[in-house]
């Protein structure tokens, strides 16, 4: 596979700025009660289109995603020898998509492919929307669709499990940004489901409250409302003070923004092995390439957030809250706080980085 990394620019940028929106899954409806709700599993496959011999686009029909055609595709690496009618089944690694992306980021633009070959798992890559938050949207406590978290973990992975022979009690999350956030929401309000979590440049705390000015948690998810031409109240509603009123008694809906925060739910990540990376916005380089050694520890300097890409910085803080609230809770995790930027580069050196880890928690 060719690696195609994305160019730099504003537009670029701007994009990526939505990713933060990825942060958390919305309220009423979030956790074991949106699975129970998809029980009857009305989501069904519409379409397969066959990338090359080990990659497979599948398409889904669901009353849970929004839009009139209420469909998405995910993008399977199968593993070789895998065979639908098989009686065995595979371990599964997520990899989730980050705002403003889809099924085809992985492949577009790390060696994912190449780094699972020879791996005796299988790659689940899904759709969402570009401003999904992996969440069941409160809709003004409506509920109803979108209901990302639902159809994922309560429609999809059954139907995987089912028609694709994916297995039942062995898999692991990732994501980047957005997909950071969702990562390590779904592991803490499903536990035991995954079986390791990884996060890069995550956006692990929506409530996020800039020291200086920048960027907030709340800022982000306005700007993905924008990017999703859709009311942001619909994700969490508003999550009140100190960033929608001077009243510290006006707390709005923030017990759904906390619900949904990896950060404010960090407790429920015990047990499960945690990788959680991010940079400071200082774009030095990655002194990593593909195909060269195994990214060095040497890279993890805890260097302070004095870079200019806001973004990061953003990202930066939010982090440097979980790797604190984390220890503060005995919660072991591997964390790597390095310089650098909301690019690919970087998340795909951080993607090969804990990959081994992924792997033992699945044994492929």
């Amino acid at each position: 596979m060719v690696h195609k990394a994305r160019t730099r620019g504003a537009l670029t940028v701007l994009v990526l700025i939505l990713t933060l929106l990825g942060m958390q899954i919305p309220g009423a409806g979030a956790g074991g009660a949106s699975t129970a709700r998809a029980a009857d599993n009305p989501a069904e496959v519409v379409q397969e289109v066959r990338i090359n011999d080990r990659m497979l686009d599948v398409a889904v029909r669901s009353p849970e995603i929004d839009g009139l055609t209420h469909t998405r595709w995910v993008r399977l690496l199968l593993p070789t020898g895998w065979d639908r009618h098989a009686q065995r089944t595979w371990p599964t690694l997520w990899l989730l998509h980050g705002g403003g992306g889809n099924h085809k980021d992985w492949t577009a633009n790390t060696h994912v492919e190449e780094l699972a070959a020879g791996r005796d798992v299988m790659v689940v890559m899904p759709e969402t929307s570009g401003c999904s938050g992996y969440s069941d949207w409160w809709n003004h406590g409506k509920g109803g669709a979108p209901a990302w978290e639902t159809y994922l973990l309560g429609e999809l992975r059954p139907l995987l499990e089912r028609t694709y022979r994916a297995g039942t009690d062995r898999a692991a999350v990732a994501g980047l940004s957005m997909g950071g956030q969702g990562a390590l929401k779904f592991a803490a309000a499903h536990p035991g489901m995954f079986k390791a979590a990884a996060s890069y440049s995550g956006a692990v705390n929506p409530l996020y409250k800039s020291p200086d000015g920048g960027f907030n948690g709340p800022d982000a998810v306005k700007l993905g409302g924008l990017g999703c031409l859709t009311d942001w109240k619909r994700l969490w509603g508003e999550p009140g003070y100190p960033f929608d009123t001077t009243d510290p008694s006006d707390v709005r809906r923030r017990s759904i923004w906390e619900h949904n925060s990896p950060l404010h739910q960090a407790a429920s990540l015990a047990g499960t092995p945690l990788y959680v990376s991010y940079g400071n916005g200082t774009d030095s380089g990655t002194g990593w390439q593909w195909g060269g050694p195994p990214p060095s520890p040497a890279r993890c300097t805890d260097p302070a957030a004095h870079g200019s890409e806001a973004v990061e910085r953003a990202i930066y803080g939010m982090n440097g809250q979980l790797r604190a609230r984390l220890a503060e809770l005995r919660i072991p995790a591997t964390v790597c706080a390095s310089e650098g930027t909301h690019t690919w580069p970087y998340w795909e050196r951080e993607l090969v980085a804990s990959f081994p880890m992924l792997m033992r928690a699945v044994s492929a």
